[in-house]
């Protein structure tokens, strides 16, 4: 846990009346025949995110073009503040085979020790109380070999996510509290780029977004 020069009373503090901060992230997968576009989707407070699918478009999903992403929020807001968002590459082939100074992701463990794994570059701190690291833990390996006991470790994919940005579409302040207010709720509508291009990010890439809003209509300094 992070705890580090923590008051009791935190260091964040909002000149914004009832200001919240949405988060999720999903991993894109075009194929997947959920009709999403993407899968595993993690946030309190929003109900889906769509993008686009080659798979028949679930209820919801308008299958908008390449490199478009919805948000679709479970609640009417007041206000558009800012965001943020970040990208996981996707990774390539997995295997049991390093190549030393290159980083893997872990994706299973096989019957690899602890001490072959830490042989293989793994952090001795980075391993769980069963004396073993955790699927998805990165690592920069130290040796060249095949790592013994089988697990799967996969490098970054060559591409990564395959885009560089992502950007807001139109003003989300007219869109995040739709009429009547006992409608589905508001949306946001973001772009993915690459080199100034609308790109869709890799399948496999993980994606989260964060969106800080503003949950009362009163203003303060006509903020």
């Amino acid at each position: 846990m992070a705890n580090r020069n923590y008051a009791s009373a935190g260091k964040i503090y909002s000149m914004h009346v009832m200001p919240v901060l949405l988060d999720c992230n999903f991993v894109v997968d075009s194929t997947n025949g959920n009709g999403l576009g993407i899968r595993n989707l993690k946030g309190p407070a929003v109900s889906a995110v769509y993008m686009h699918t080659s798979a028949t478009p679930a209820a919801g999903n308008p299958n908008p073009g390449t490199g478009v992403i919805i948000l679709q929020l479970a609640d009417n807001y007041n206000r558009y503040f800012g965001g943020f968002s970040g990208t996981v590459s996707a990774l390539g082939s997995a295997s049991a085979a390093i190549t030393a100074n290159t980083t893997y992701v872990i994706e299973s463990l096989g019957t690899t020790t602890a001490a072959q794994w830490v042989t293989a570059g793994v952090p001795a701190n980075m391993l769980n109380l069963n004396g073993l690291p955790q699927p998805g833990l990165a690592f920069v390996a130290a040796t060249s070999e095949t790592i013994p006991g089988s697990p799967l470790v996969a490098p970054i994919a060559a591409a990564g996510s395959g885009i560089d940005h992502i950007e807001i579409v139109g003003d989300p302040n007219v869109s995040i509290s739709p009429l009547p207010i006992s409608s589905t709720g508001g949306q946001i509508i973001l772009q993915c780029f690459s080199g100034g291009v609308q790109t869709a990010p890799a399948n496999g890439s993980v994606i989260s977004l964060s969106t800080y809003l503003s949950n009362s209509s009163i203003t303060i300094q006509g903020e």
